[in-house]
């Protein structure tokens, strides 16, 4: 009985987990005016990272995400910097996956984002290490608080 009770329990622990319904912090089209209303004359591409959702999977997408086994986002923001025709605002769900993400497209590919353009909403606690990784990759890079 014992045995069952802490499979249960277990099992209970990690659907909580597993379930864990947050609510959505970033609204991407809130973003996206907030920089259009500050940046009126210039093209912006908005790259949305989706986290995934629960209290384990962000964290397990950001070890995938700097182990380049997930690295659709890292692409899509180093393809959009590469254009160097519009300003890339960059935001997520979950600011620790948008940095980790935004920070390996800084690494990846710098001869062709050179020159470029981004503002990063939040990500607070990574402003340091993704300015210097964005001077280093020569890209002009903005932090703006999220709007929402």
């Amino acid at each position: 009985n014992t045995k069952l009770l802490l499979a249960s329990l277990l099992a209970l622990a990690l659907s909580a987990c597993a379930t864990d319904k947050h609510a959505l912090t970033v609204n991407p089209q809130k973003v996206y005016d907030a920089v259009n209303t500050k940046y009126p004359a210039e093209k912006n591409t908005l790259v949305f990272v989706d986290a995934p959702e629960g209290f384990v999977a962000p964290k397990l997408a950001n070890c995938a995400v700097e182990k380049d086994v997930d690295n659709g986002d890292v692409v899509a923001i180093s393809s959009a910097l590469a254009l160097k025709t519009t300003t890339v605002i960059i935001a997520g769900d979950d600011e620790s996956l948008t940095a980790t993400t935004l920070a390996q497209a800084l690494k990846t590919g710098t001869e062709k984002i050179n020159g470029s353009k981004a503002i990063v909403i939040g990500a607070k606690e990574t402003q340091k290490t993704l300015a210097d990784l964005a001077s280093t990759s020569g890209v002009s890079l903005e932090f703006i608080e999220n709007p929402s």
